[in-house]
């Protein structure tokens, strides 16, 4: 497992946005939990193995 380090944007949001692979698969089932200092989502029903795009906002800056 990798890590990220995201920035929420100016509103104080954090959007994750995944593309799936398999274009044909029905519908996944996403959970989401919160706590205090973490949260997360899950994602059920989808192809065993399948790979999704995740898209992550640049939050490099020039300065």
């Amino acid at each position: 497992m990798r890590e990220f380090t995201l920035r929420a944007d100016e509103t104080g949001t954090l959007e994750l946005v995944c593309e799936r692979n398999d274009k044909e698969a029905p519908e996944p089932n996403v959970r989401s939990f919160a706590e205090r200092d973490e949260f997360g989502l899950l994602v059920d029903d989808l192809t065993p193995g399948e790979q999704v795009l995740l898209f992550v906002p640049d939050t490099t800056s020039e300065e």
